[in-house]
């Protein structure tokens, strides 16, 4: 019995997909399918259930994974102990991130961080869907404030959220000035969809209480950095992180509106499983990005 059969069954397993699992191992297919077949003759026993559309364990399969997995990882953490010894962290970190936190958070580090840890590697995932990290085998995620699991360990990125209302001058010489959230419900407003088919919800501080708000407007979209080219042009009113904002605020292309009901907000938030031992090149990245972002 080969442990890279083993590999190749819980891959399979997991991603419930012959193709999504020899995508991710960097295999071909027929090589993993003749691996998982390898393993099943072994055994004397089917582990997963084939059909033209689907993958998924059988009972023997399912209790196969949840006794290999715990063991897997206690090889993988003596394996990086091992590794340590070196004085060099080494490794692989896959971490999952919407799309603001990468660009403005974790992109400009990169450099520096792989200068400084040149036997790390990292793969960064641009999602903003709610995921189970380690089904999907990341290391880590980054989300909003402390939208995870409970069993997972969290810590803050950077500071507090500050998301912007904003609108174009031409905008608001045509349409006028919102001087309350509830007169926001005149004007059309730029909305934004997530992955999970949520529209974006507007909050407000109003009187010390929260106002919660789900904007009306013509046009949806998933990328906020479309949503600035199009408020810059006039075609209604958006909400977006600062960061998007600010330098169209400097230049006059955009207006701040609304300033005096912004929300206290969370910062985003670095999670990853509760583990006996964290593996040294997460916990190098962990290290890394808790200083980098505390000094900015």
């Amino acid at each position: 019995m080969r442990y890279v059969d083993l590999e190749a069954f819980l891959a399979v397993a997991r991603t419930r997909s012959f193709r999504r699992a020899a995508q991710e191992r960097g295999v071909t297919g027929p090589a993993l399918s003749h691996s998982v077949r390898n393993l099943e003759e072994e055994l004397g026993l089917r582990l997963l259930n084939r059909t033209t559309r689907s993958v998924s364990p059988t009972e023997a399969g399912e209790l196969l994974v949840s006794l290999l997995e715990p063991a897997f990882e206690d090889v993988q953490s003596a394996i990086a102990q091992v590794k340590s010894l070196s004085g060099q962290p080494s490794g692989v970190v896959r971490v999952s991130v919407p799309a603001p936190a990468l660009e403005h958070l974790i992109m400009p580090q990169v450099p520096t961080f792989l200068a400084t840890y040149p036997r790390i590697s990292l793969e960064l995932i641009s999602d903003a869907r709610v995921i189970d990290i380690v089904a999907e085998g990341f290391d880590a995620g980054v989300r909003l404030g402390l939208e995870m699991a409970n069993d997972m360990i969290a810590m803050p990125l950077g500071k507090p959220q500050i998301y912007d209302v904003v609108a174009s001058p031409d905008y608001l010489a045509r349409h006028g000035r919102p001087e309350a959230p509830a007169d926001l419900a005149r004007h059309d407003c730029i909305r934004i969809r997530f992955p999970s088919g949520v529209i974006f919800s507007w909050r407000f501080d109003v009187d010390g209480e929260e106002f919660v708000m789900t904007p009306e407007g013509r046009l949806i979209l998933n990328d906020a950095r479309h949503v600035v080219s199009v408020a810059i042009a006039g075609a209604g009113i958006a909400r977006l992180a600062t960061e998007y904002t600010e330098p169209h605020v400097r230049a006059g292309s955009l207006v701040r509106l609304l300033e005096g009901y912004a929300p206290n907000l969370p910062a985003w938030h670095i999670y990853y499983p509760s583990r006996r031992y964290v593996p040294p090149a997460l916990r190098a990245f962990l290290d890394f990005y808790r200083d980098a972002l505390a000094r900015k």
